[in-house]
């Protein structure tokens, strides 16, 4: 599969996840919820975005600015973890546990895409599905996050937060 190809179906993927998230921002009736799915939603209209300027690059044989890729999706490190946490309502109202569980599943076959398409490229185009990589695994950690919290679980970011025996 060559940069185009990668780049198309890479676009395939972004849009059906933004447009998850955009559904999602109309449906929940909860703030919190359609604030969280509205950044989700923008962060990947950007995605789209740069995917289609970097098509028009390569069919033009021009260069692509890795740099106009980018995320307002923070890396989850354990103080924002925290912080997000203590945000979350006990109660989330609306269908967010449905969307959440299909965010993920969407959010884990993007990121397997683009691992895999890093692995069939090489030089500029590999560094940019790398960093492509690198910003789905956040969403996947963001969304995993807020999952654990909506269903009480007991889990937190995938690890056991309390003996549910006790």
């Amino acid at each position: 599969m060559n940069s185009q190809d990668i780049f198309k179906h890479a676009l395939t993927y972004e849009k059906k996840i933004r447009d998850l998230y955009r559904s999602a921002v109309e449906t929940i009736d909860d703030k919190r919820g359609k604030a969280i799915f509205k950044a989700l939603a923008d962060d990947e209209q950007s995605h789209v975005d740069f995917l289609e300027y970097s098509l028009d690059l390569l069919a033009s044989a021009k260069e692509i600015d890795i740099e106009k890729l980018g995320s307002a999706i923070p890396v989850p490190v354990e103080d924002h973890i925290k912080q997000m946490k203590e945000k979350i309502p006990e109660q989330m109202l609306g269908d967010v546990k449905r969307v959440l569980n299909a965010a993920l599943v969407l959010e884990i076959e993007t990121s397997k895409f683009y691992k895999k398409a890093c692995g069939d490229s090489q030089g500029r185009i590999k560094e940019i599905l790398e960093k492509f990589y690198e910003i789905e695994q956040r969403h996947v950690a963001v969304v995993q996050i807020e999952l654990d919290q909506a269903t009480g679980s007991g889990f937190w970011f995938g690890f056991m937060e309390k003996d549910m025996e006790d």
